[in-house]
């Protein structure tokens, strides 16, 4: 018999002990017996019973407290207050005060050869080495309330590129605050990526390729100093700003690193798809379809002849005209178009640029004339799966080189074809080979991209390859 029998026929028994009195001794007598038999049960199955029930208990505790696990994991970007969201961050309770932490590093190993016609020497020429390309960390957030976000980015670059004014140094680049007024409406002030060029304004680890194109070496307006005015709807998103002028950098107003009139603007329209797929180049296996139309433009005129930080994009030069007789400034116009195409892990771009500057005449007789350049980028990734993508790229420039008085012209095409493999949203190694059809010119330093000058113009066939670890959260 057991326990729990035993025990329903004791509760009846005790329930009826008066009645079991009435009818005499041998009601008692049983009564006695049933309790010493339940007495018996309890000694030997006891420990059992109790052990039982306390394992059910712990396993409801232990259930409890890993649900209340996963509900404190799943609110970190809201209710947390310290934890990983894309990110490291630490929060008020109230979310009004938060500071993200965010990291990217790139190592590659780069590999060059130029042809003897290129350099004019005998034989060709291969070069080699590791380098830390770049190294960043940034800090993000908000103050005060979420409306007020703010940014502050430091940078660590092996080579002079657009973003990166002096190799082998740290360097300030983005430094801003941005007030949301709401409605679509915002306002930044600080240093800033000019609203020019869609391959410039995503971040540095957001490229399909492990290096941004020559194209972008050329025509990108890179950081400035200002004030931009943004406006952002479901489909469409405009940004306008008055600054410093292109690649104006850590300027400031004492050392005439400005222009009197510099103003960017950029508008983009959303056929299809949603603003945060296009933050980076590559495009996920999940994605629904995505069309983006871009069209730009930047205006810039020069301040005065110590303008040592400025840049033209259209003739690769400061933006000043004869600096021996200071008879010339110049004003420089720049223009960009640009489509981006996204679906279920291929991507497809494509953008064309020009830059025109026009001298101005103070009256001392000059006999420079207007010079334009242009550049044009398409490239391509499909990801066959989630951790192998294939990637290729084809890049035209034909540029005023200003460095040579104005007159030459560097014109090279360039293809590049290579891989990404991801491991997981965090890590990606890319490995890459790129082969000039034409030479490759020394309108700007190139060797952030892998390339050499070529002293012939006439040169062709130069290579690199490039194979690179990047880790980004």
């Amino acid at each position: 018999m057991t326990l729990t029998k035993y025990v329903g026929i004791l509760a009846s028994g005790l329930a009826l002990t008066g009645a079991a009195s009435a009818q005499g001794t041998d009601a008692m007598s049983e009564i006695a017996q049933l309790k010493a038999e339940v007495a018996t049960l309890k000694s030997q199955n006891g420990d059992k019973w109790l052990t039982e029930e306390r394992a059910a208990e712990i396993k409801s505790l232990v259930k409890d407290v890993l649900a209340d696990s996963e509900t404190r994991t799943s609110l970190q970007g809201s209710g947390a207050t310290s934890g990983y969201n894309n990110g490291f961050f630490i929060s008020s309770a109230d979310g009004n005060f938060k500071l993200n932490l965010s990291l990217l590093a790139q190592a590659r190993f780069t590999w060059n050869y130029q042809p003897a016609d290129n350099i004019g020497a005998e034989d060709g020429v291969s070069t080699w080495a590791f380098e830390n390309r770049r190294t960043q960390m940034a800090f993000s957030g908000n103050v005060v309330d979420p409306s007020w976000t703010y940014m502050a980015r430091l940078n660590y670059g092996s080579a002079e590129d657009p973003y990166t004014p002096e190799s082998g140094t740290v360097v300030l680049q983005d430094a801003w605050v941005n007030k949301d007024f709401g409605n679509g409406f915002g306002v930044k002030v600080g240093q800033f990526k000019s609203p020019f060029m869609a391959e410039s304004l995503r971040n540095d680890g957001a490229q399909l390729t492990a290096e941004r194109s020559v194209v972008d070496y050329n025509f990108s307006g890179g950081y400035t100093q200002g004030i931009m005015l943004s406006y952002s709807q479901d489909m469409f998103r405009a940004m306008g700003s008055y600054n410093n002028g292109p690649r104006s950098q850590n300027g400031t107003w004492e050392n005439g690193s400005n222009n009197s009139i510099s103003l960017a603007g950029r508008f983009e329209f959303k056929a299809m798809g949603s603003w945060s797929q296009f933050d980076n180049e590559t495009s996920m296996k999940s994605d629904e379809s995505g069309l983006l139309i871009g069209a730009a433009v930047q205006y810039y005129n020069n301040r005065g002849l110590d303008n040592d930080n400025g840049y033209s994009p259209s003739f690769g030069s400061p933006i000043y005209g004869d600096e021996s007789t200071d008879d010339t400034t110049t004003a420089a116009l720049d223009w960009t178009v640009d489509a981006t195409f996204k679906s279920g892990g291929m991507s497809l771009s494509a953008a064309f640029v020009g830059a025109s500057y026009t001298p101005i005449d103070f009256g001392f007789g000059t006999t420079e004339e207007s010079e334009t350049s242009y550049g044009m980028v398409v490239q391509g990734g499909y990801r066959f799966t989630d951790s192998l993508e294939a990637f290729g790229r084809w890049e035209w420039t034909n540029v005023e080189n200003g460095s040579d008085g104005g007159t030459a012209t560097d014109v090279n095409s360039i293809i590049t074809v290579g891989v990404n493999v991801y491991a997981g949203t965090n890590m990606r190694w890319t490995t890459q080979f790129g082969i000039s059809l034409t030479d490759i010119g020394d309108q700007v330093d190139l060797d952030g991209a892998g390339w050499n000058p070529d002293d012939n113009t006439e040169a062709s066939d130069q290579m690199n390859i490039i194979t690179q670890l990047q880790i980004m959260f």
